[in-house]
């Protein structure tokens, strides 16, 4: 059969040199890659490529001897291309890890920033209304509880909220047109 490869190789001898080679190639193949799949991959690029450039391949000896040699180098190839790429997704993991680092860095810091400018908006209030605010919403006590607490009466509490809520709302927006 090996001088009638050179020849013009018809689809039916082909087909013999699939069904004669295709298992022993793929043990061949699993010798270099050990997965089934990938090997069954590359010995089918073998024999794609074969059939494509079967005009021009001259073999020197039998077909069986060309082709474990043929697989051996493309299963050699595809570990070196996939280590490749798994070198190039751990950079690339890597490299995303870091941006997300530095991301949740930039968040803290800005975090931080927002939270320095509220206490200062805070801190701007005049003391009773300041102290009134921080009980009802840092301290989380009522209406009633407040008012006992400061001795004074409860639409007092109502009255110094509704201003400290107020201004902290116009400071706030006056915060967001400055850095729009």
């Amino acid at each position: 059969m090996e001088g009638e490869e050179r020849a013009t190789l018809s689809i039916i001898d082909f087909e013999v040199l699939f069904r004669k080679n295709h298992k022993f190639l793929c043990m061949v193949a699993m010798d270099y890659v050990h997965d089934p799949y990938i090997a069954e991959d590359v010995v089918q690029d073998f024999f794609i490529s074969y059939w494509q450039r079967r005009d021009i391949v001259q073999l020197n000896t039998s077909f069986e001897a060309y082709a474990r040699r043929a697989v051996k180098y493309k299963s050699i190839d595809y570990l070196r291309k996939s280590a490749i790429t798994e070198k190039l997704n751990t950079t690339l993991t890597i490299i995303e890890k870091q941006a997300v680092l530095h991301q949740e860095q930039e968040d803290q810091e800005l975090q931080h920033q927002r939270y320095i400018k509220i206490m200062e908006m805070i801190q701007s209030l005049p003391q009773d209304r300041r102290n009134i605010f921080i009980l009802h919403a840092m301290e989380k006590l009522s209406y009633t509880q407040i008012a006992e607490k400061q001795s004074i009466s409860i639409n007092t509490v109502k009255t110094q909220l509704r201003r400290a809520y107020t201004a902290l709302r116009s400071k706030t927006l006056g915060l967001l047109m400055g850095i729009l």
